[in-house]
């Protein structure tokens, strides 16, 4: 066999590339404006509710805005309780993700990870009522309107927030005590949520508090203080 008919086979066998067809580019092309659209209907439902509340977001109101029409909406979401599920879930998914972006940020350091990481849990919940509410359930700025479709909520995002707090931990330090890890993880993330319900001092503060009561849990050395 020639070294040409060699090289033939072998891509054959393990580089075979896949063909597009025109199809393939259409289907494509339709799944990102259906994504685009998706995300602009949130951001424009973001806006009324961060504005005027959740009971001001109409369907039809979010469909002129997008530029489709009502039917379309309905189809795409469902109802205005799925379009403000999906809210919802995007809020806490760019929360989470940038939970995780800060702890991730301090390979080996508690203290710095918990103080950057709840500073940002603090800010984030401080520049967005919408946040806010997800995460703690009470209603920001007086709008007790989008508590029905958070009734379920509270429990499981606490309980993400421990999971993704207590993975990055245990993964730092796979011979800390997993009890203690967990008492530890759970104490700075309820902790965290008690200051976004009932802010009292300077997120700053509160993050520092955060990185002491972290290290102490592990009975490790107090952090200096960088308030």
């Amino acid at each position: 066999m020639s070294s040409g008919d060699d090289i033939v086979q072998k891509m054959s066998g393990t580089a075979r590339l896949r063909t597009v067809t025109v199809a393939d580019l259409r289907a494509e092309t339709r799944a990102f404006g259906r994504a685009r659209l998706r995300e602009l209907a949130l951001d424009a439902a973001r806006e009324v509710v961060l504005d005027r509340g959740w009971s001001a977001v109409r369907m039809g109101s979010i469909a002129t805005a997008v530029g489709i029409s009502r039917q379309s909406l309905h189809a795409e979401f469902g109802t205005k309780d799925d379009l403000g599920d999906a809210l919802v879930m995007r809020e806490v998914s760019i929360f989470f993700d940038g939970m995780l972006e800060r702890l991730e940020h301090h390979p080996g350091d508690l203290a710095g990870a918990v103080r950057d990481a709840g500073g940002y849990i603090l800010d984030a919940a401080g520049d967005s009522p919408l946040l806010q509410t997800i995460l703690t359930r009470a209603p920001a700025q007086g709008d007790f309107s989008l508590l029905p479709l958070l009734t379920t909520r509270g429990e499981p995002l606490v309980d993400r927030a421990v999971e993704i707090f207590g993975d990055w931990v245990t993964t730092q330090w796979p011979e800390t005590d997993r009890d203690d890890a967990l008492l530890m993880v759970e104490s700075v993330v309820r902790l965290a949520l008690s200051h976004i319900l009932t802010p009292t001092i300077p997120p700053s503060e509160v993050a520092d508090r955060l990185a002491l009561l972290a290290c102490r849990c592990l009975r490790w050395p107090d952090p200096p203080n960088e308030g």
